[in-house]
């Protein structure tokens, strides 16, 4: 099923039953489904309230937010959320720092950042380097390492860091940039991956945005409520946050 299709069985769910507190409809970046899903079950287990959930590149999930006018919450990174036009913020509740890794495909080994500019890493995959805040970010640790030239000739840009692991999965890159929250997950089903230093690229800090208009809303407070909580925090950091 599409994303817009999904959204639009959610969005219908949310129009015919406005009028319930015990649901919430929260979106987030792709990259960070496997941890928001997991925090979900583990709300909605404790609370009762049931979450929808909708996943996707932020651009989408950020126009699906302003179009409907019944997202909630929404999970990404704070540099982004903060500049969005068109949709406001009550709080912005602390999630964790993203961080930036550089992952490859079972057989390969990669013991420095430099070795990319290697003959054997001809392909590198890459987010999107102007709205994916991994890809952004990828762009700025090569800049500062003097990368760049070396490194022009073999980026291959995806959409999503979910994308990039596929060819990593699959074996159709040599070496992709993903954040370590992906890369635990998938951890399996790829050679590795090696944690990048965080001086070279701005700091990426995680949040969960509640959207204007939804901050006093039972749901909602007892989602911000149960961010605060050991529990949460536990999923969190196993995820790499």
């Amino acid at each position: 099923m599409s994303i817009q299709r999904l959204f639009i069985l959610i969005l219908a769910f949310f129009l015919v039953r406005p009028a319930l507190a015990d649901n919430l409809l929260i979106g987030a970046g792709a990259g960070y489904k496997r941890p928001v899903s997991e925090l979900s079950a583990a709300f909605e287990k404790k609370t009762g309230i049931h979450v929808e959930q909708i996943y996707g590149h932020m651009g989408g999930v950020v126009s699906q937010a302003k179009q409907s006018g019944q997202v909630a919450v929404i999970f990404g990174d704070l540099a982004y959320l903060s500049k969005v036009d068109g949709l406001g913020f009550s709080r912005f509740l602390p999630v964790g720092d993203g961080r930036l890794v550089v992952a490859w495909p079972k057989g390969g080994e990669l013991k420095s950042p430099s070795a990319l500019a290697e003959p054997r890493f001809a392909r590198i995959a890459i987010p999107d380097t102007k709205s994916a805040i991994y890809g952004i970010a990828a762009t700025e640790f090569i800049q500062r390492n003097n990368l760049a030239v070396q490194l022009k000739d073999k980026l291959q840009v995806a959409a999503t860091v979910p994308q990039v692991s596929a060819y990593l999965i699959s074996g159709e890159v040599d070496a992709g940039f993903i954040n370590l929250t992906e890369a635990l997950a998938i951890k399996d089903k790829i050679g590795g991956y090696l944690e990048l230093d965080q001086n070279y690229y701005n700091r990426i800090r995680i949040v969960a945005g509640i959207v204007d208009g939804f901050g006093d809303q039972p749901a909602v407070r007892q989602l911000q409520q149960f961010m605060e909580t050991p529990e949460a925090r536990s999923i969190l950091e196993k995820h790499g946050l």
